[in-house]
């Protein structure tokens, strides 16, 4: 059995648009109700088949985003044409911007890093 080997904070700031360089009072913070299991990833994921026979890795992060995001501090966007504060993970999935593209991405490898698993012990055989 291999086990997660990171210790994930409930609080996580991006690096989404240079976040971090940014002063601490000014940067987008998130805030998780609880960190997902391993097993849990393939709850937000599926593939697809193309026209040519190759299949393609699609991640579900809107639900991501509202299942595990409970808060979120300081994220403003613009949502038809009017610049609105998301405050929350539903908040954040419902927003339609190709710009967010790169914080999903985020969001998902910061709850599922690849180098989660311990394979100290196991057997190679």
């Amino acid at each position: 059995m291999k086990l997660r080997s990171i210790k994930i904070d409930k609080k996580f700031i991006p690096e989404f648009n240079d976040n971090k360089d940014l002063p601490p009072a000014d940067q987008v913070i998130i805030y998780f109700n609880r960190i997902p299991g391993t097993s849990e990833k393939g709850n937000y994921k599926d593939f697809t088949f193309n026209q040519k026979g190759g299949i393609s890795l699609n991640y579900n992060d809107q639900m991501l985003a509202s299942t595990f995001i409970e808060r979120i501090d300081n994220l403003e966007m613009d949502v038809e044409g009017k610049t609105e504060k998301i405050k929350n993970g539903k908040e954040l999935a419902l927003v339609n911007n190709p710009v967010l593209s790169d914080l999903f991405t985020e969001i998902r490898d910061y709850l599922f890093p690849e180098d989660e698993e311990i394979s100290g012990g196991e057997s190679t055989a």
